[in-house]
């Protein structure tokens, strides 16, 4: 099987360890290396969490880069009261790696492992985009080297954690801003469509009774995730179980058949009293922007069912 080479930009909290066990127990992805940013918690934290994740599963020789402590323009906003102190709730790495980070920051590693690659490689963004904008701002040469950036946020109708922006857009508009007007082909995983990919409560204990180290912290972090996105987000009311945002949009790559995609505009507000971080998607074409100026591919589906299948295989 040719498998796909992919870069991973993340800032681990739970959602995106949840999509490790998928993305690095993958046959179908050539992970190059990992890259960390400052978003769900502090980049300390998250680089930690990150390269205790490869340990716990057994992918220690990926390299990891550590990247942007903070947003290009403004201070961080974190989502520790969602993630937790640590980043990943109440779990705890009970034996913690020696492994180091690389040498390089995380743009200049990007920069290295694009240019030194045999074939254009996907990068899986599941964080904000700070990192990126900061790559493709300072080595523009890489950006023919990149087959597509998958990006985790943006939404058409719904926001997180305000009324109408996501997360992953709001902590650094300025850098989603950039990104999307890069040239980079940009594929969207948005809110409407991650939170049909949900997790039910039976589905979190049926990682509680499976006899693994991996299953073991997945169980715990759910756990701890469903209790603070109810009294966060208020999410009983809201939706028909825990959503893993990141993990979705691991799934798009792996198992692109369980998705439908369809082409938009789109641009970011950075500077609205109420609507800073707002990915304004021209979904109704009231703009008739021509074909070549559509700048992202929206993924607007995907089957539920299929996609715990693809995650309960994993090892």
């Amino acid at each position: 099987m040719k498998k796909i080479p992919v870069l991973i930009d993340c800032d681990t909290g739970i959602d995106d360890m949840l999509s490790f066990i998928l993305a690095l127990s993958s046959e179908k992805l050539d992970i190059l290396g990992i890259t960390t940013v400052a978003g769900n918690q502090k980049l300390e934290l998250t680089t930690y969490n990150t390269l205790n994740a490869l340990a716990l599963m057994g992918r220690e020789e990926i390299p990891v880069a550590k990247g942007a402590s903070k947003p290009l323009e403004r201070p961080l906003r974190d989502a520790g009261y969602i993630h937790g102190a640590s980043g990943l709730g109440n779990y705890v790495f009970e034996n913690p790696t020696d492994k180091q980070v690389e040498d390089l920051d995380a743009a200049a590693f990007m920069h290295k492992t694009l240019m030194e690659a045999k074939e254009p490689v996907t990068i899986l963004a599941l964080a904000p985009l700070t990192n990126l904008a900061l790559l493709l701002e300072n080595y523009p040469e890489c950006k023919p080297n990149i087959e597509r950036i998958v990006f985790m946020g943006g939404s058409i109708r719904t926001g997180n954690p305000t009324p109408v922006s996501t997360f992953n857009v709001l902590v650094d508009p300025e850098a989603a801003k950039y990104v999307l007007k890069s040239g980079v082909p940009f594929h969207m995983c948005p809110l409407d469509t991650t939170r049909h990919a949900y997790t039910t409560d039976e589905e979190i204990e049926r990682m509680g009774q499976m006899d693994s180290p991996v299953a073991a912290m997945a169980h715990s972090i759910c756990k701890f995730y469903n209790d603070t996105v109810e009294k966060g987000n208020n999410a009983q009311k809201r939706f028909k179980g825990l959503c893993i945002h990141d993990l979705c949009t691991v799934a798009y790559v792996t198992n692109p058949e369980l998705f439908e995609t369809v082409t938009y505009y789109g641009d970011v507000e950075t500077k609205g009293e109420l609507t800073t971080g707002f990915t304004m998607i021209d979904y109704e074409d009231i703009l008739r922007k021509p074909e070549e100026e559509k700048n992202i591919v929206f993924i607007n589906s995907v089957d539920r069912d299929g996609y715990m299948k693809v995650f309960f295989r994993c090892p």
